[in-house]
Order: C-alpha cells, then sequence, then structure tokens
C-alpha cells in the first residue's frame, strides 16, 4: 500500500490498518479524546502507543524496521 493512501484511511476517516508482518499479526488504531489522536500500534504482542504519526512512521518498530519502511510489502486493510 502506497503511504498515501495509508495516511488518508488512518488519518482522515480514522480507519484502524490491520496487516501481517514476520508471522505476526499487526496493526494501528488510531483513538481520539479531547480533540487529541494518539496511535496505538501492536506487532505480535508488542504494543507501543504514540502521539505523533511522523514518529510512528519513523520509529523501527517492526523487527528493526519502520513502518514506512515496511508499509510496501504488505497487504493492509482497514
Amino acid at each position: 500500500m502506497k503511504l498515501k493512501e495509508f495516511l488518508y484511511n488512518l488519518v482522515e476517516n480514522y480507519g484502524t490498518a490491520e496487516f501481517d508482518y514476520n508471522g505476526q499479526k499487526c496493526g494501528v488504531e488510531p483513538e481520539t479524546k479531547n480533540s487529541v489522536t494518539t496511535y496505538c500500534v501492536w506487532y505480535g504482542k508488542a504494543c507501543k502507543d504514540y502521539s505523533d504519526i511522523n514518529k510512528l512512521l519513523a520509529d523501527k518498530f517492526f523487527d528493526g524496521r519502520s513502518l514506512s519502511e515496511v508499509l510496501s510489502e504488505v497487504d493492509v486493510w482497514f
């Protein structure tokens, strides 16, 4: 999936993204409270919260690779 399409669905439509990577279930779930959006990301049993979309895309959370790096290799569904 292209980054632009992913971000549109995640940020504009507040859709939960799910995909498989390295045999693990993964996802990104946006949540908005008091007009502040945070993103819960999971990779297998590991979870991490982000308040900045750019940090979410750049963090090497997926076995030393960032979401922006693995995005083109996975099938994402919302």
